[in-house]
C-alpha cells in the first residue's frame, strides 16, 4: 500500500475512534451578546456589524466553506463556490468563483452576508456593498490569521466554542509537528521546489506555500517575491533536493532537462501533491498537509492529535 495512503488512513481511523467524545451539539449554538449585535474585524481591518447570529451566509472563499462545515455550521451556507472542495458532495448552489460571480441568484438567496477572499474584493466586492448586501473579506496569510478567521466565523455562527476547540487543535498539531522535525536534528533540511503550474511557475517568499515548506522543515530555493516562472538556468543551478509536484502538474514534467539532473530527481524525492487544497488553502486542513509533506520527505512519522469535532467527512478527506 502506498505510504501516503497509510498514512490518511491512519488519521482518518484516529478521528473515527475518538469523535464520539467530541460531538458538536447544535443545541448549544451560542446567541448574540445581551446587546444584540456582533462585530467582527475582517482581513482588510474593517469593523462590520450584525443584529445577530447569521443563518445565511453565501461563501465564494473555499477555505471559508471547510471552515464553517469543521465548527458545525455548514447548514447556515446557503450559496458556495465552484472550488469548494470540502466537504464533499456539496448540495448549496454555486453562485461564482474568483473570475466571477452570478449577482442575480446571490440577490435571490438574500444573504446575510457574502464571504470572498482579498483577490476578489476590487472586483466584485463593491458591487455587493452596493446593492446593501454585507461583505466580509477573508484572505488569512498565516497560520495565526487561520486562526482569527476560524475565530470570526464561530463568532458569526455562535460556534466560538467549537473555534476555540479548532484553533487548540492547531496549536498542539504544531507542536507535534515541531517535535518530529526536532528528531531530525542530524537530518539538514532539504533544499526544495514546489512546481506549481507547468513551465516552472512556483511560490516564493511571502506566499502562503513558501511557509508550509518551511514548518516541513525544506528550504525553498525560489528566494523571489511571490508567485514567478523560475528559470530552467536558476532550478539547474540551485539544484533542489526535492521537488514537490502540484497535484495538476504531470510528473512527465520533471523527466526532462533540467530536472531530470536534479538530486531530487535522482534520488527518487519527487512528491507529487495529491490534493493541493492542504497546501494552499488556508484554513486549518493546512495541517495536515504540512504532516503529510514530512511524512512524504523524510523519515518520520507525525503524530497529530485528534481532531475535536467530530464530522461526517473527517479533515483529511481526499488526502
Amino acid at each position: 500500500m502506498d505510504r501516503r495512503l497509510k498514512i490518511a488512513i491512519t488519521a482518518a481511523v484516529i478521528v473515527i475512534l475518538v469523535a464520539a467524545f467530541f460531538i458538536y451539539d447544535t443545541s448549544q449554538k451560542q446567541s448574540a451578546p445581551s446587546n444584540g449585535t456582533i462585530t467582527v474585524r475582517d482581513s482588510l481591518g474593517r469593523n462590520v456589524t450584525f443584529n445577530h447570529t447569521l443563518t445565511r451566509i453565501v461563501s465564494i472563499d473555499p477555505s471559508a466553506t471547510a471552515t464553517l462545515y469543521a465548527l458545525g455550521a455548514y447548514h447556515d451556507l446557503v450559496g458556495g463556490n465552484q472550488f469548494d472542495c470540502y466537504p464533499p458532495n456539496e448540495t448549496i448552489p454555486d453562485v461564482g468563483n474568483s473570475y466571477g460571480i452570478n449577482q442575480e441568484e446571490i440577490v435571490n438567496l438574500s444573504p446575510q452576508v457574502v464571504l470572498l477572499y482579498g483577490a476578489t474584493m476590487p472586483s466584485y466586492g463593491t458591487q455587493l456593498l452596493n446593492l446593501g448586501i454585507p461583505v466580509l473579506v477573508d484572505n488569512p496569510n498565516s497560520i495565526a490569521q487561520i486562526e482569527e478567521e476560524t475565530t470570526m466565523l464561530g463568532t458569526l455562527t455562535g460556534t466560538l466554542k467549537n473555534a476555540s476547540l479548532i484553533n487548540q487543535w492547531m496549536n498542539e498539531s504544531l507542536l507535534a509537528i515541531n517535535q518530529s522535525v526536532s528528531s531530525l536534528s542530524s537530518q539538514p533540511e532539504y533544499t526544495a521546489f514546489y512546481y506549481l503550474y507547468a513551465g516552472g511557475w512556483t511560490a516564493g517568499n511571502g506566499t502562503f506555500i513558501g511557509q508550509i515548506m518551511q514548518y516541513a522543515h525544506l528550504k525553498n530555493i525560489a528566494n523571489a517575491s511571490g508567485y514567478y516562472e523560475m528559470s530552467s538556468g536558476l532550478i539547474a543551478e540551485d539544484n533542489p533536493q526535492v521537488i514537490l509536484l502540484d497535484q495538476y502538474v504531470n510528473y512527465s514534467a520533471v523527466t526532462t532537462p533540467p530536472y531530470n539532473e536534479t538530486s531530487a530527481f535522482l534520488n527518487d524525492r519527487v512528491v507529487s501533491v495529491v490534493n493541493d487544497s492542504f497546501i494552499d488553502d488556508p484554513d486549518f486542513r493546512i495541517i495536515y498537509g504540512i504532516a503529510w509533506i514530512l511524512d512524504s520527505v523524510y523519515p518520520t512519522f507525525v503524530s497529530l492529535p485528534a481532531f475535536p469535532i467530530h464530522l461526517e467527512y473527517p479533515p483529511t478527506y481526499g488526502l
